[in-house]
């Protein structure tokens, strides 16, 4: 993978992701604001905390942090996966917003590598 690939799959997650908050602040009636500077995603939820999404070139890698935590992903192919235990990063995302948001959370399904 190029740098230039791997920065247009981020890309392409970021815009999904961001659309997923979206969607998500509508239908649960959430206080949530994103915005994005360049590889950056910053998802403010008010008095639930935040949760930012960055990617890292170096390493190749897509990087959540959470209350719950940091946890970072590498593309393997169809999906990214947890490097901490191989966790797709959409089921692992949806898990740890719900956690975080206090509430049940649709699937988030990407659309990536293709």
């Amino acid at each position: 993978m190029t740098d230039s690939e791997f920065q247009d799959l981020v890309e392409d997650t970021l815009d999904q992701v961001e659309e997923y908050i979206e969607n998500l602040a509508q239908t649960l009636d959430l206080d949530a604001d994103s915005s994005r500077t360049d590889n950056v995603l910053n998802l403010d939820f008010g008095t639930q905390g935040k949760v930012i999404l960055n990617s890292q070139v170096a390493s190749y890698e897509l990087w959540l942090a959470a209350k719950s935590g940091g946890f970072h992903y590498r593309w393997a192919g169809s999906e990214w996966q947890n490097t901490r235990g191989g966790q797709a990063f959409s089921a692992h995302f949806v898990q740890v917003l719900a956690e975080q948001l206090g509430t049940t959370c649709p699937p988030l399904v990407l659309v990536l590598g293709g």
